[in-house]
């Protein structure tokens, strides 16, 4: 059955009691976008965020000073600070916790059937969430809301080509999320900023597993780049 992009509206309250954002995020920013979800361990969310800032504006060594105190105020199992936008007002990072309440619920329940994607935003109101699925399983994920009471809003409901995003690239999915997950966190910078240690811990894999992925995608791109 063809995969849909499902994007759904609810209050973000929702989010803060289930534990998906902590409320005292909100007390210094103003929203969070969920740029990449990467899928390697089923208990666990591995985001590549960016998050709007309210409060006064920080140099990128401010933020990267408050990295640890920031990962503990938001119960961060990771929280690498990758890169400080518009003056201090806004920063990208990559962040690591275990899925809570609904989130796990959906996970548990769905498996690989439901994909988290963008668009995804939560504000301090209103929390605007995307994933892909087929029909049956969106029916299924929304019987789920219903169920544990959460007031939601279908926004749109749009087919995707067979094969997903970027399936004409020739990678498979996980080597593409390795590549993806070693670009933002800079394996490919000279120097590198991250090597295959921290990508193994991140992805729950070898280092060796790690290393074959990115040598066998990198192959893929070259090949088709160089022949």
């Amino acid at each position: 059955m063809a995969l849909r992009r499902v994007t759904i509206e609810m209050p973000s309250d929702v989010l803060v009691q289930q534990g998906v954002v902590p409320r005292v995020f909100f007390d210094h920013n103003e929203s969070v976008e969920i740029l990449r979800v990467y899928a390697f361990q089923p208990r666990e969310r591995l985001l590549l965020v960016r998050v709007l800032r309210s409060g006064p504006r920080r140099t990128a060594d401010e933020l990267l000073a408050a990295r640890d105190s920031l990962r503990r105020r938001y119960h961060l199992r990771d929280f690498e600070i990758l890169r400080v936008e518009d003056g201090g007002s806004a920063y990208i990072s990559l962040l690591r916790q275990r899925n809570p309440g609904v989130l796990e619920a959906l996970v548990e329940e769905f498996g690989a059937g439901v994909t988290p994607t963008t668009p995804s935003v939560i504000g301090r109101e209103v929390a605007t969430l995307s994933f892909l699925a087929d029909d049956d399983t969106a029916k299924r994920v929304f019987a789920l809301l219903d169920g544990v009471g959460v007031r939601w809003r279908l926004r749109s409901r749009r087919a995707i080509r067979h094969g997903g995003i970027n399936a004409d690239d020739g990678l498979t999915s996980r080597q593409r999320e390795i590549l993806s997950l070693a670009w933002n966190l800079g394996y490919f910078d000279i120097p590198a900023r991250t090597g295959l240690e921290k990508l193994a811990e991140l992805t729950g894999l070898s280092r060796n597993t790690v290393s074959q992925h990115l040598r066998r995608g990198m192959r893929r791109i070259l090949r088709e780049s160089l022949l």
